[in-house]
């Protein structure tokens, strides 16, 4: 296989078209399997995506100027869109599986990569995206129980 036609299958994990019926069908497939928490996680980190780039996208529009000066100019919906996509599919694999996992990391690296290649963003744009992309599966992950990062903490009682 040749690597354009790797980047660009990787690539589409960034495209709204591609993103949003996959969280859909993930969500609708693992609740109708008894996994809501995950069903809910995927809804949940597509709508904190979407809202994230657009509220972002928002705040640039407002002052345009001061974000261009550090490079700045419109955050990445795809680079966004593929962390939740590739997350969701790190969280399907199953936490035995670090290979799979290292691999959705792969991807995410690949993907972001591609839209970089086709130079319709700036490296702020893609770092941006990354960052809104990355918080929403966390807060996804927080808000639907599949994170616990304070679980296992607790105090021995004395």
């Amino acid at each position: 296989m040749k690597i354009i036609v790797l980047l660009m299958s990787i690539g589409l994990l960034g495209w709204w078209t591609v993103v949003v019926p996959l969280q859909i069908i993930v969500a609708a497939v693992t609740f109708a399997r008894g996994r809501g928490r995950l069903a809910g996680f995927s809804l949940v980190a597509l709508a904190l995506a979407v809202a994230g780039v657009g509220a972002a996208r928002m705040v640039v529009d407002w002052h345009p100027d001061g974000f261009g000066q550090v490079g700045l100019v419109l955050p990445s919906g795809h680079s966004a869109l593929a962390v939740v996509a590739v997350g969701t599919l790190a969280l399907l694999a199953g936490p035995g599986r670090p290979r799979l996992r290292i691999a959705a990391a792969v991807a995410t690296i690949l993907a972001v990569a591609w839209v970089m290649t086709l130079g319709g963003h700036t490296l702020g744009d893609v770092v941006v995206g990354l960052g809104l992309g990355g918080l929403s599966v966390l807060v996804a992950g927080l808000v639907s129980g599949l994170f616990r990062p304070f679980a296992d903490r607790r105090v021995p009682p004395q």
